[in-house]
């Protein structure tokens, strides 16, 4: 028998050693990467690989595939900005939005996801828009969702309108309204459980009756003359600058009101009637709150 010497002993250990290494790693990976039931599980991988092709899908389609995936302008209407000097919103479902843009004429668009077969002219709502005297009317009472859904009205008002309308009415109830850099002498809110958001200057008088909705106002100059604010159950957000002068009264049920401009030791629990005031108190606010929440604070 074939003796080996010490250095061929030592080599033959090493060789022997070092496959036996091998194969532990081997497999010890193998089990790592079919049985480790952790973030790099392989059959997670592959899953969320074959779930790319549902991502794609869907962008392709809306409500399974009955309506287009992304909105279609459905109608267009231009107006003079001397036609017309208020407006007068009916918001029942959708969106709304006014805002103000650097020049041209009016336009008033509505646009939403149109329902598979149907063309987008068919989709709009009919006698959306019109003009009563001075005022631009927008009304959303016989839109046919079934046609197309999210629908959207966008009123964009040329500069000049938009920094001096005389009044806005709106009436809202599921749907929603934003109205963004315009000024108006007045502004008339009823709002059933919709959402409001105003930015902009109410320069005489505002009033607002809200029901479950939720409203901010961001108010760059407050109403000089008068404010009467009535919530239900909804929430109401106002800020206006820090020199507003009023004098105003209040009055909350089981809600809450909140104020930087309340006087020290006010502490937010129901009262028939509270008096406060700020600056040279020159208009006339009331603030009127059963279980809803309102907050108003200076800028």
């Amino acid at each position: 028998m074939m003796k080996l010497s010490h250095e061929s002993k030592v080599r033959l250990g090493v060789g022997i050693g070092a496959f036996v290494l091998i194969i532990g790693l081997i497999f010890g990976t193998s089990r790592i990467l079919f049985h480790f039931d952790g973030p790099w599980d392989l059959g997670d991988i592959a899953s969320g690989l074959s779930g790319m092709d549902d991502v794609v899908d869907g962008d392709d389609s809306l409500d399974g595939g009955n309506y287009s995936a992304r909105p279609q302008q459905l109608s267009s209407t231009t107006f003079d900005e001397d036609a017309f000097q208020s407006l007068d919103l009916d918001v029942t479902s959708g969106t709304v939005e006014v805002k103000r843009v650097s020049g041209g004429p009016v336009r008033v668009i509505e646009s939403g996801h149109v329902a598979k077969g149907v063309s987008a002219s068919d989709a709009a709502t009919q006698n959306l828009v019109k003009i009563e005297g001075s005022t631009l009317k927008i009304s959303q009472f016989d839109c046919d969702d079934e046609r197309a859904h999210d629908r959207k009205v966008t009123i964009e008002l040329p500069r000049e309108l938009a920094d001096n309308m005389m009044g806005i009415t709106a009436n809202v109830g599921l749907g929603d309204l934003t109205v963004a850099d315009i000024a108006c002498h007045d502004f008339d809110l009823t709002l059933d459980s919709g959402d409001i958001e105003f930015a902009g200057t109410v320069t005489d008088t505002l009033n607002a009756k809200v029901g479950s909705g939720d409203v901010a106002f961001e108010l760059y100059q407050a109403p000089a003359k008068s404010m009467d604010v009535s919530v239900g159950s909804g929430d109401v957000e106002m800020t206006v600058p820090n020199s507003t002068g009023f004098k105003a009264s209040l009055a909350v049920g089981s809600g809450d009101f909140e104020s930087d401009f309340l006087p020290l030791g006010y502490d937010g629990e129901t009262i028939l009637n509270l008096e406060f005031d700020n600056g040279d108190k020159s208009a006339t606010y009331r603030f009127e709150v059963g279980s809803g929440d309102v907050s108003f604070d200076s800028e």
